[in-house]
């Protein structure tokens, strides 16, 4: 008797966006709504079987539900040259401060034929970021220590999306590690294939990359200072989307 393999169930998030990516328009979606409705209670279970193997390690994350976490899948083109109406990705960012926050949480993207897992800090205004940088710099071998842990190191080769090709004004000009003040951000980032989303402990092994991140990201959450006045700009930027 032949055995025949079942589908994971995470199968249906890249099926879906498979067929998403060549056919982004208003009219396939419509014909095959019953295909996302299924990839999106799949999506929802996946991050809150995520929230719950975080919450082990950090109780922030703990009490968080999909709804708090997920973003929506349709694209804001009002500004965009791209008009394609959709998302070619699902994400959701666990953040106890919601999905706008200032400060770290960790991020999950999920592409056709990847998956993006990320934590630290993308986005700060300048003045916060300015100071963010001072702190580095003033605690270089505390941050040092944290972002060259090895075990890190190999999941998260640089830290940052982006940088400048010199150090910025106000910072020492001769830092043994000018490669952490020329930030443009303190992202954190790693890969996982579809398949590692295709395991019964996919959870688990995700919930293993943050706790991972997670002393950096204590770090910088710890340093950035915000004038809690000033949060309500927020409500017009959103992280990673």
């Amino acid at each position: 008797m032949s055995l025949i393999k079942q589908q994971h169930p995470n199968e249906i998030l890249f099926t879906f966006l498979r067929e998403l990516i060549p056919n982004n328009n208003r009219e396939w979606f419509k014909a095959h709504r019953e295909l996302y409705d299924a990839a999106w209670a799949q999506f929802n279970i996946l991050v809150e079987n995520v929230i719950a193997a975080i919450g082990e390690f950090d109780e922030s994350i703990a009490g968080l539900t999909p709804k708090d976490c997920t973003y929506r899948i349709y694209r804001d083109i009002r500004f965009s040259p791209d008009k394609t109406p959709y998302k070619g990705h699902l994400g959701a960012y666990m953040n106890q401060y919601g999905k706008k926050a200032y400060w770290g949480g960790y991020y999950i993207q999920i592409e056709p034929e990847q998956v993006m897992l990320a934590s630290g800090v993308w986005w700060l205004p300048t003045k916060e970021m300015q100071q963010l940088r001072s702190a580095v710099a003033e605690q270089m071998a505390d941050f040092v220590r944290l972002v060259e842990e090895p075990e890190l190191k190999k999941l998260v080769p640089t830290i940052g999306q982006e940088h400048y090709k010199r150090i910025p004004n106000g910072l020492p000009k001769d830092s043994p590690h000018p490669e952490y003040l020329t930030c443009k951000d303190y992202a954190m980032s790693c890969m996982l294939k579809p398949k590692d989303l295709c395991r019964d402990d996919y959870a688990k092994r995700i919930a293993h990359v943050f706790r991972v991140m997670k002393p950096v990201n204590d770090f910088l959450s710890e340093n950035i200072l915000i004038n809690m006045e000033e949060m309500e700009t927020m409500k017009s930027v959103v992280k990673f989307v």
